[in-house]
């Protein structure tokens, strides 16, 4: 105690922060450091928008020149503000270390990274943990999120500006957020060390040994498996999902497979692709989700495995359908589909997300010949369109699960082609296809079927 009665706060060590953003796995990695008998992690304190804000005021009274715009950092922070702004940290912190009874405190907040050069300035010795995800899962974790409309997360300000495409406010966000922290990582490089999210979950003890060294503490084999055993604390924001999970796993990487990529603009999927291409991870490019689930978005490794991988089983059921709905095909099945009845088209049946991969299944359809061929997935498609899903998906729509143009418009199942057929045709193709497969209790006229407006590929 001190001779006022206050308590003595005890200065703490070097923080950490994670830089990342929403839907990137930072709850998992929260739930890893806090772990650890010396590291505090509490839920997103936001404490680095707080640093930003008391270095701010205290440059104010300080006398320094502001920033012309408001919420900008000073352009320059005295040293006096940057010694005021580190011992109103050690304060907050050392309290809440001392109560858990842990050494260094942890801050996974949102949005860290603009904070980064301020950071190390008040805590020259800080040590920042870059998280990444590929941008196709975070798009589709965000999704899932927000089932009634993007909020939250840092997400209202990208869907503002682009009302209407939740996939293309998603890319913008995943876009902007991912490129701060790698230009933080690139600029601060000593004091950074670089996980992503597919790695901690394929790997993770090596991976939170690698962490663990990098932050100078002790090992703790073991520590995936115990990292649920205790209850963490809830009063932050934390992804919704990690109270009802008791083990890590990978089958959420992969998800974003199914998402139509086509609705992300050029400009968008070039900086994507190039900002992946520094991360190691597959590129979104024109063949994304129209071949099979690869067992794996990181670049190392996953060419390998997707040339070993056995092809996976799952359309049997749907070549039994077909094979059965060109036998019954007679004179009326033309005047119903016109050009359509005469074409050649493939179904595609892919490995589910989370399945460790695997190559697709795929068949031929001649309707002119009446013919149903398997076709090797390097075989020359000449067909006029596609429609490709992943075996849930097929299993699901066949068991009456799903309705087929709910499966459509999900992009469960793609319908892809040249581009050029038009919606009307695309409308009779699919129509056509639930009539082979029997799915459909009478015929429906082209043009009038349940799925006008598809998203196409």
């Amino acid at each position: 105690m001190t001779d006022k009665g206050s308590p003595v706060i005890c200065t703490p060590g070097p923080p950490v922060y994670v830089l990342c953003n929403g839907r990137s796995g930072s709850t998992l990695l929260r739930f890893l450091l806090d772990a650890h008998p010396d590291l505090a992690c509490p839920p997103e304190t936001n404490l680095p928008g707080v640093t930003g804000q008391l270095a701010t005021v205290w440059s104010l009274i300080e006398g320094a020149p502001l920033s012309a715009e408001r919420g900008d950092e000073p352009p320059e922070i005295p040293d006096a503000a940057i010694a005021g702004v580190r011992r109103t940290m050690d304060e907050m912190t050392a309290s809440y270390l001392a109560r858990r009874g842990k050494k260094r405190y942890c801050d996974k907040s949102l949005g860290t990274a603009r904070y980064a050069e301020l950071l190390l300035r008040i805590y020259p010795e800080a040590k920042f943990l870059c998280l990444y995800r590929h941008p196709m899962d975070v798009i589709a974790s965000g999704i899932e999120a927000c089932p009634w409309g993007l909020n939250g997360y840092g997400f209202d300000p990208y869907i503002a500006s682009t009302p209407g495409n939740a996939v293309w406010a998603l890319a913008r966000f995943w876009v902007d957020s991912a490129g701060a922290t790698l230009a933080a990582e690139e600029r601060f490089a000593a004091s950074c060390h670089r996980v992503r999210y597919e790695d901690l979950v394929a790997e993770p003890e090596t991976i939170a040994a690698g962490i663990f060294e990098f932050l100078g503490v002790d090992q703790q084999p073991g520590i995936s498996g115990h990292c649920f055993s205790p209850e963490r604390e809830r009063f932050g924001p934390a992804d919704y999902k990690i109270w009802h999970t008791s083990h890590i796993s990978r089958t959420s990487v992969g998800r974003g497979w199914s998402l139509p990529a086509g609705l992300i603009p050029p400009p968008v999927t070039q900086v994507m692709t190039e900002l992946t291409g520094k991360l190691g991870y597959l590129p979104v490019d024109e063949k994304w989700g129209t071949a099979a689930v690869p067992a794996d978005l990181r670049v190392t490794g996953a060419r390998a495995a997707a040339d070993g991988a056995a092809e996976t089983p799952g359309l049997s059921a749907v070549v039994d359908l077909l094979s059965t709905g060109l036998s019954r095909i007679g004179g009326g099945f033309a005047r119903r589909w016109g050009a359509c009845a005469s074409e050649s088209f493939m179904v595609v049946s892919m490995p589910d997300a989370g399945a460790g991969g695997g190559r697709e299944s795929r068949w031929r359809v001649d309707l002119a010949a009446r013919t149903l061929t398997s076709v090797d997935r390097d075989g020359e498609d000449d067909t006029a369109w596609d429609i490709v899903g992943s075996v849930g998906s097929w299993r699901a729509v066949l068991a009456g699960h799903i309705n087929l143009g709910v499966a459509m418009r999900r992009c469960e199942l793609r319908y892809c082609d040249t581009g050029e057929a038009g919606p009307v045709v695309t409308d009779a193709r699919i129509a056509m296809l639930a009539e082979l497969l029997g799915l459909t209790p009478a015929w429906q006229p082209a043009g009038a079927g349940p799925d006008r407006g598809l998203v196409r590929q």
